[in-house]
This record gives C-alpha cells, sequence and structure tokens, in this order.
C-alpha cells in the first residue's frame, strides 16, 4: 500500500476528484467527520456521491454539491471523472465497494476494518498488490482523545456498563 503523495503527483496539479460511497445525508458519522475535512481540502474536489438509491444519491449530490451522483458503485468508480474513491459506509458493507474500485483500477481509501472478516481484508490487500491499485486504511479515530467506557455512556448508565 502507496501513500496519497503518489495519488498527488498522479493528477498533475489539480484536485483529486473524488468520488464517495457512502453519502447519505442522514448518516451522521461521515456528515459530522469526513464531509466537513473533504469539503476544506484544497487538494481535494467532491466530485461524485455513491448511495444505494437514486433519490439518496440525488439528495446527497445537492447537499454536498458534488457533480455526480450515483446508486451502483460499479458505475461510480468505473467513471472516468473520478480519480480516487472514498469507501466510508457501515462496517459489514466495507468489502464489496473497497473491491469494485481495486477491481476497477480506482485507488481507493476506506475505513478501518476493510472487512468483516480477516479473509475479506486479505482478498483485498491480494487483489490491490496483484492490480497494482493504490490502497489506504483510514483509522480517524486513532488521534480522537481516549474515552472510557463510563465517559461513552449515557449520563448515569456507567455502573450498568460495569464503570463505576
Amino acid at each position: 500500500m502507496q501513500d496519497i503523495t503518489t495519488l498527488r503527483s498522479m493528477r498533475h496539479g489539480r484536485q483529486i476528484r473524488l468520488g464517495f460511497v457512502g453519502a447519505n445525508v442522514r448518516a451522521t458519522w461521515a456528515s459530522q467527520s469526513h464531509f466537513p475535512a473533504l469539503l476544506a481540502s484544497p487538494d481535494v474536489e467532491l466530485t461524485a456521491v455513491c448511495t444505494t438509491r437514486p433519490e439518496s444519491a440525488e439528495e446527497a449530490r445537492r447537499t454536498f454539491g458534488a457533480q455526480l451522483a450515483f446508486h451502483d458503485v460499479r458505475a461510480m468508480v468505473a467513471s472516468p471523472a473520478i480519480d480516487a474513491v472514498a469507501v466510508v459506509v457501515r462496517v459489514p458493507s466495507h468489502y464489496e465497494p473497497t473491491r469494485a474500485a481495486i477491481a476497477a483500477g480506482t485507488p481507493v481509501y476506506t475505513e478501518w476494518p476493510l472487512g468483516r472478516t480477516t479473509a475479506e481484508a486479505e482478498a483485498l490487500a491480494a487483489l490491490a498488490r496483484a492490480t497494482g491499485v493504490q490502497t489506504a486504511v483510514g483509522l480517524q479515530a486513532r488521534s480522537a482523545p481516549r474515552r472510557s467506557p463510563a465517559q461513552a455512556a449515557p449520563r448515569g448508565r456507567g455502573a450498568e456498563l460495569g464503570c463505576g
């Protein structure tokens, strides 16, 4: 797995045209963490969004200002308008869009974990090596302040979790 500087050199001085898988506007994680960072980055143009339904894809396109909306991840990762893909969906769904991006030859950033099992993660790594596609795995919470289970629990629930 290579770092993002190689992708930056491939784009010839322009912004990375990013396709975002998991762009549902009602999803709190992506809208509170990934989208603000992406939209603030001078290196990234949010070019396309992808959800599982045409209606939610179009809503995300309008909300986030993307040029394109997709409801089929295979169509998005094959689009010549996309330089790279970010896969930010629920954990059980990481494998398929990541595999589709690698199979299409599109560099891909996927939130950790890559798949539901070690075998899925190893299969994705092997496919990326075999095809030479750049991949990155995100651990966005790695730099977040540590919280104990008691701090993360709703007020008064710490004792129920064995934390108080």
